[in-house]
Formats: structure tokens, sequence, C-alpha cells
């Protein structure tokens, strides 16, 4: 671990890497399971007005469907 403090670790890397294929691939993915991701939130109970927290969802791909549930008074 060069260049840690002591007691701190390095960032785990994403094993798929940052290629451009790779983001392209977890956008289709992101498209793709779009509609069952939407419905799980609903499910949730995520509604107009809430406040939530999405914490290491990838590339934001779900906190966006949940901006989008919650709106601009979320």
């Amino acid at each position: 671990m060069a260049g840690a403090s002591q007691g701190q670790s390095e960032p785990a890397a994403y094993a798929l890497g940052h290629t451009d294929q790779e983001l392209r691939r977890l956008a289709t993915q992101a498209r793709l399971n779009d509609p069952i991701t939407r419905h799980f939130l609903i499910m949730a109970g995520i509604t107009q007005g809430m406040r939530v927290l999405d914490i290491g969802s990838g590339a934001g791909d779900v906190a966006i469907l949940a901006a989008a549930l919650v709106g601009s008074t979320g």
C-alpha cells in the first residue's frame, strides 16, 4: 500500500475497468433494468418530496431514477 497512511487502505479497483466499452455496457444494463428498478423503488414507497440517500449504486443510474421519483422538492 504505497502512499497509504497507517490504518488506511486504498480503495478497491473496479474489476471490469473504466473503458468506454465498459461504460457503454453499464449504460445498456441500466436502461434494460430501468423498469424493474423503478418498480422496486415505487414498491419501497419512494414518492414525491421524499429525501433519499443512495450509497454505492455504481454509476448513479439508481440515483437518477430515485431523483425522478422524488422530484424537485425531494
